[in-house]
């Protein structure tokens, strides 16, 4: 096959998955140097013996239109660098384990939408796919205060 119709390809499939996503929650954060975000995850069902957790996110560097994120869950803490408008805008945190008695894929979803040079702002949209609403998440974004649930 040639590469061209391998690339149409994925591109549908990247476009029909992509179509087919539906986030139960949506919250956008505007983080300056250092400060931290977090989502604090609460599993619905105490039966399940996983943990809650904190899901925690802040920014360090901004270089390059290259932005580098620190994010720690349950204690696994990671470093990314993320790049707006490309294909490396984005990353994924499972929040249930795999191999977990849930079935459902449960993950948050960060995402680099902006930088303001002017204000040292990076805009980052947080959404999180729990289709059987297995999980309860609240937004704590450090410029405001308590916590928002959107």
């Amino acid at each position: 096959m040639s590469r061209a119709f391998i690339g149409v390809i994925f591109v549908a499939l990247t476009l029909l998955q992509g179509g087919s996503i539906k986030w139960k929650y949506k919250y956008r954060f505007e983080l300056k140097k250092d400060q931290t975000a977090k989502v604090v995850i609460t599993f619905r069902d105490k039966s399940i013996r996983l943990r809650d957790g904190i899901f925690t996110l802040r920014w360090t560097l901004y270089k390059n239109r290259a932005l580098t994120l620190f994010s720690s869950y349950q204690k696994v803490e990671s470093q990314h660098i993320l790049y707006k408008g490309y294909r490396l805008r984005s990353f994924e945190t499972q929040l249930v384990p795999v191999g977990s008695l849930l079935v459902d894929r449960v993950y948050l979803l960060t995402v680099f939408r902006d930088f303001d040079k002017k204000r040292g702002i990076a805009k980052l949209d947080v959404y999180i796919k729990d289709d059987n609403l297995k999980i309860l998440a609240d937004f704590i974004d450090p410029n405001k205060k308590g916590k928002n649930v959107k």
